[in-house]
């Protein structure tokens, strides 16, 4: 019995025996064959028929499928079919793109950029620049809206920091876009530069509006000195006016806005200011009362006027000295200030303005005081002391004028009293001649009108002024004289008003004021006796009592009564006074009348006896 053995070398598997046929192409018989030999032969033999079956099977089941979805494998074929068509003339048109059109788009693209390609590249610098500083230019473009918001609302520090802020980022921007542009000349004066010489002007015209309303606040008349403060503050940071330039702004300011406050006084107050406005009408035969009444009607209307406009004056002019010392001469204040030019001393240029602020305020209070003083008399005693006040208060700051206003104060005194004098003294004198001697073809005789009695006469030793007379008791011999009488009456309510205010310069004026009137009534009386051609020893003997009485009583008395019941002053003082050089109220011109009357008076009465 032959056995068969075989070796490793002898036997191979099945998929190594079949894989030269064409069941060996597929996995799936490939795996199918490598499983068969595990078998049982049962298995072995009925696979044969069991592929058969699946066969049939598989076959009728194609069929079938075949039948019923033959319109699907149809538009599969057509698709496959134009898919196949598609892809190759996709690879048709990829190597016509990849040999043909590359090439020439190649070629267009480096003739392009050999022709425009500075010009773009510029272009797009430019448009990176302007992207990059897109943020910035937004802020800068809406910058002088802002400052001219800021400035209309009056938020001066903040158009101030925009407008700093505005400057620092145009300055960047322009330095930036010099650099970017690498030298290139027409880059360089482009549109960064015509933008940032645009924002500029308008910056600065919104600027310079700010300059303007700070510049009107100074001119405000209610604002007081934090506001002042506040717009010279700003006005420095701006850097637009030199510290003295910006001092004399703000006192030519405040001086102006003063004078329109006063102007504004004065016009309201409707009272002429010019000479002709102290000369009176009176209606004829009108009393000494009325006369005195209808005079304080005016001189009260003055006296208000003038009461308000000192006020005014002075706290104007206090708040000026203080607001300039404050703002510009207090160094703990220093701002920023703006040094003047080289050619220009600081020093100087303050000094000069000290110098000439405190005549330039008085120029504002002095001229109108020369003009309406004078016609408030007999109410100057509360306009010297609210003057003194006045004077008093500014001194504090370094403006003292006490002495300005005591030569005006004693003129103001005595032109009031030399038209008290003439307003009733002189009225009533040439009232009495007119009646009885100018306005008669036949002039009364001394019986009628110059003495009381005719028959009781005073004896001519009694016309005499004793001295232990009195200053203030009026000599009763006069009451034989009723015009002498009426005369002295005026003079005395004259004395009477002059009381209330009686400056010690204004004696010696008030006196020869008083003698230059007195020379007038008694040159008038001299000329009437000198004229007389009666023959009656009785009227000589009048006229001479009356002469008497004139140059021997009422003359004297009232010079008594001025110097020392008024003033308290020596008769004797006047000549050393009247020696004084340049002493604007001492008169001579009434003395020297008077004297030249008296003597004239007893030249006369010596020529008739006496």
């Amino acid at each position: 019995m032959t056995t068969a053995v075989s070796t490793s070398s002898e036997l191979s598997s099945l998929p190594d025996v079949l894989s030269g046929s064409l069941l060996a192409s597929s996995s799936s018989n490939l795996h199918f064959l490598a499983e068969l030999p595990t078998n049982a032969l049962s298995d072995l033999l009925s696979t044969p028929t069991a592929l058969t079956t699946q066969s049939h099977t598989l076959t009728s089941s194609l069929t079938a499928l075949t039948h019923t979805s033959y319109p699907t494998f149809l538009s599969l074929h057509h698709t496959s079919t134009a898919l196949l068509t598609s892809l190759s003339s996709f690879d048709t048109s990829l190597n016509s793109l990849l040999n043909t059109a590359l090439p020439a788009l190649d070629d267009a693209a480096r003739v392009f950029r050999e022709k425009t390609g500075p010009e773009v590249i510029e272009g797009r610098q430019k448009a990176r620049v302007v992207l990059e500083q897109h943020d910035k230019l937004c802020d800068l473009l809406d910058v002088p809206v802002l400052i001219d918001t800021c400035v209309r609302n009056g938020l001066y520090a903040e158009a101030l920091s925009l407008a700093a802020h505005a400057s620092s980022a145009l300055s960047s921007l322009i330095a930036q876009s010099r650099k970017s542009s690498s030298g290139d000349e027409e880059a360089t004066h482009g549109l960064p530069l015509q933008l940032a010489d645009s924002l500029q002007a308008e910056i600065a015209s919104s600027l310079h509006s700010m300059q303007l309303i700070l510049l009107n606040t100074l001119y405000e008349p209610t604002r007081k000195l934090p506001a002042f403060w506040k717009a010279v503050q700003f006005l420095r940071r701006m850097k637009a006016i030199h510290e003295d330039e910006l001092a004399l702004v703000f006192i030519s300011a405040r001086i102006e806005c003063l004078r329109d406050t006063l102007d504004g006084i004065e016009r309201d107050a409707g009272i002429p200011s010019d000479a002709g406005s102290l000369e009176f009408k009176f209606p004829a035969g009108s009393t000494i009362e009325e006369r005195e009444r209808e005079i304080d009607r005016e001189a009260d209307d003055v006296a208000r006027f003038l009461k308000k406009y000192i006020d005014i004056w002075r706290e104007g002019a206090y708040d000026l000295v203080t607001q300039y010392t404050t703002i510009f001469l207090d160094r703990s204040h220093a701002g920023a200030r703006i040094a003047p030019p080289a050619d220009q001393d600081a020093s100087t240029s303050s000094y000069i303005i000290r110098q000439t602020l405190p005549s330039t305020l008085l120029e504002l209070l002095l001229p109108t005081l020369r003009s309406y003083l004078e016609r408030a008399y007999p109410h100057l005693a509360p306009l010297a002391t609210q003057l003194a006040y006045c004077s008093s208060a500014l001194a504090r700051v370094g403006m003292d004028f006490r002495a300005l206003l005591s030569p005006l104060i004693s003129r103001s005194v005595i032109s009031g009293f030399v038209r008290d004098v003439r307003f009733g003294a002189e009225h009533e004198w040439s009232g009495v001649l007119a009646k009885h001697v100018t306005n008669k073809p036949n002039a009364s005789t001394p019986s009628v009108w110059l003495v009381a009695t005719p028959n009781s006469v005073p004896a001519f030793k009694t016309l005499a002024l004793s001295p232990s007379n009195a200053s203030h008791s009026p000599p009763q011999v006069l009451t034989a004289f009723p015009p002498l009488a009426k005369m002295l009456n005026a003079y005395i309510r004259a004395l009477n008003r002059l009381r209330m205010l009686a400056p010690v310069d204004a004696l010696w004026g008030v006196v020869d004021g008083a003698e230059e009137c007195l020379a007038n009534t008694g040159h008038g009386l001299l000329q009437y006796a000198k004229d007389w051609r009666g023959g009656d020893a009785k009227e000589i003997q009048i006229l001479q009592a009356a002469g008497a009485a004139y140059t021997r009583v009422l003359v004297p008395w009232l010079q008594r009564a001025i110097v020392e019941g008024v003033f308290s002053a020596s008769l004797n003082d006047r000549q050393s006074v009247g020696d004084e050089a340049g002493d604007p109220v001492v008169g001579e011109t009434g003395k020297r009348e008077l004297s030249f009357i008296v003597r004239e008076w007893e030249s006369w009465l010596g020529s008739t006896g006496i």
